[in-house]
């Protein structure tokens, strides 16, 4: 067993870490709140639209990292605003598919319009070779940190190709 050390630099960045994502996700929620959307809701509208299709629950719980039956609230309520739909047509009559509305659509190009000037504020305090490093570093983590959830950090990528990513990075990334 490790025992905790303050002075840890791994104590450290976990906190730096907690602390940079507790504070971006309360600045994007102040973004998309006056359009009545949250981020998590943003989040799975990008899924909904980017993402390899059908999109069925479980695969949106992927992409989210989150359990498949947590996300029923949040289909619950995206259906209710309308901007998704359940749509029972695959050959297994159980499964049911989830569909981007029309005003899905909508509510998502508001969405990121809004959630990238957020974005953009944020992240301009680093230049673009520190956002690379930046990400190269995020993307590292991300892949540790599902492969050990038991998750398949390919399917839960939402984006065709890393940005950041090189020939000589993408072989580092593995």
């Amino acid at each position: 067993m490790v025992a905790y050390d303050p002075a840890d630099p791994r104590a450290i960045t976990w906190a730096l870490l907690y602390q940079s994502f507790t504070a971006i996700f309360k600045e994007t929620e102040r973004a998309l709140s006056p359009i009545g959307v949250s981020g998590p809701q943003a989040f799975a509208l990008t899924c909904l639209k980017y993402g390899e299709q059908p999109m069925i629950p479980s695969k949106l719980a992927t992409f989210l990292a989150q359990e498949s039956q947590s996300l029923t609230g949040l289909i619950d309520r995206m259906e209710q605003h309308g901007w998704v739909r359940r749509v029972r047509d695959l050959p297994d009559r159980r499964s049911l598919r989830l569909e981007l509305t029309a005003d899905g659509e909508s509510k998502l190009e508001e969405a990121q319009r809004e959630g990238f000037k957020a974005a953009a504020a944020i992240f301009s305090v680093l230049d673009d070779g520190e956002l690379a490093v930046l990400g190269r570093l995020l993307e590292r983590l991300r892949v540790h940190s599902l492969q050990r959830l038991g998750l398949d950090p390919e399917a839960a990528r939402t984006w065709q190709q890393f940005p950041f990513a090189t020939e000589e990075t993408a072989a580092s990334l593995g």
